[in-house]
């Protein structure tokens, strides 16, 4: 009787310290993030910061702006998304990367498949290296 009471408390105590611990790990990680999500916006103002930069030497230099307006649109979302969590509906797109395309890049087997297929631009088209 005694060692099952002793088993079933030591069962408990076990718990109750497995609980603690993934307590305090969920508030370090909570820590880990808010500081991560801070150097975040930081940087995302600093990026803007250089944008308006960008913007204002175009004009200063009678360049065009279309690029520096792009860049500081950019910057300005991210800061809003980061800022308030959502994206804004006007921000630019961002290019979406497509990892398989990516892999067969490097893959020179792949290069040379697609340096001798024809082009869509190439359609009826007559090759010069016809034999």
């Amino acid at each position: 009787m005694f060692a099952a009471a002793v088993k079933e408390t030591e069962t408990r105590d076990k718990m109750q310290r497995e609980k603690e611990r993934q307590q305090r790990d969920a508030a370090a990680q909570r820590v880990a993030d808010e500081q991560a999500h801070a150097e975040a916006v930081k940087a995302a103002q600093r990026e803007l910061e250089g944008a308006i930069g960008a913007v204002r030497a175009a004009k200063r230099n009678g360049h065009s702006t279309v690029d520096a307006d792009v860049r500081w649109k950019a910057a300005k979302a991210k800061v809003i998304e980061l800022e308030t969590g959502a994206r804004p509906n006007w921000a630019p797109v961002e290019p979406v990367v497509d990892d398989a395309a990516e892999s067969t890049i490097d893959d020179p087997a792949a290069e040379d498949a697609e340096s001798t297929s024809a082009s869509p631009l190439d359609d009826g088209a007559v090759s010069e290296e016809q034999p």
